[in-house]
């Protein structure tokens, strides 16, 4: 099975470089890695040109003009036409990737299933010097004295899942699915703008198109550097009632993927 990895960035150099630096890492290479880029300066193209040099993988710079608000939905739809694999890990670039991550989810991997994966957040206090290679015993110290959250989660115990029939506590930063399965229901929702809830009418589509979710449990961590989340109502509103109309409307979303594509037509 191929895994691609799709990260996404805004103008964050400093925590692009340590997250990719994870991928360099891992037990298991991804075949390819999409970095998905809502318009950043020449500063994380530095970063991406480096990484690249250094990756023993396919690396593509997906890169969209920023038009002022976040459009994650949109960026990820840009990054998922350039993936070639068949299995897709949908992260973000805030998220450094545990060592065992791509392993950790691809043994996880089953058709007809997506994955939640887990997360710890990385506080301020911890964010110069943490790398995600840290022992555990570090990693540890740092959840006792406030740099680190989760420490039920250090512990690592690969192929762990747990069937969620809800859309509770979705996370795009560590979701993974098949990539027949996001075509099949048109990718994301580009009516989405702002931060909040597309991870949401994303999971409950997949799962009304008949995908079901496994949460990983001890396995499939990022950590998540802390960072500053502007608020907009004006996008809570919408967004929620995105996802409200997504328990009714079709799963193949229009303002999507390839959007003139329609039901039935997967190569549009």
């Amino acid at each position: 099975m191929k895994i691609s990895v799709l990260v996404t960035t805004h103008n964050r150099p400093d925590y692009l470089r340590k997250v990719l630096a994870s991928y360099l890492d891992q037990t298991r290479l991804p075949d390819e890695l999409i970095i998905a880029d809502d318009g950043s300066g020449s500063d994380t193209r530095a970063v991406v040109d480096a990484f690249a040099d250094e990756a023993p993988f396919r690396v593509v710079h997906a890169w969209q003009p920023h038009t002022g608000t976040p459009r994650l939905s949109h960026l990820r739809n840009l990054g998922t036409r350039s993936i070639t694999g068949d299995y897709i890990i949908y992260t973000d670039g805030d998220c450094i990737a545990s060592r065992h991550f791509v392993a950790d989810h691809e043994r996880l991997a089953r058709p007809g299933w997506f994955v939640q994966g887990k997360r710890a957040w990385v506080k301020y206090k911890a964010l110069n010097e943490f790398t995600g290679r840290e022992s555990l015993l570090k990693k540890l110290w740092l959840c006792a004295t406030g740099g680190l959250t989760k420490p039920h989660w250090l512990l690592h115990l690969s192929g762990m899942g747990l069937t969620n029939k809800t859309i509770e506590h979705i996370q795009s930063c560590n979701l993974a699915v098949f990539r027949e399965d996001v075509i099949r229901i048109n990718g994301w929702n580009e009516q989405f703008l702002g931060f909040w809830m597309q991870d949401s009418e994303f999971a409950l589509r997949l799962i009304r198109s008949g995908v079901q979710r496994c949460d990983a449990l001890f396995c499939a961590m990022v950590y998540h550097l802390e960072h500053e989340k502007p608020r907009s109502e004006t996008d809570l509103k919408r967004n929620q009632a995105l996802l409200e109309s997504a328990h009714t409307s079709a799963v193949f979303e229009q303002h999507g993927l390839y959007p003139d594509a329609v039901v039935g037509n997967k190569a549009a």
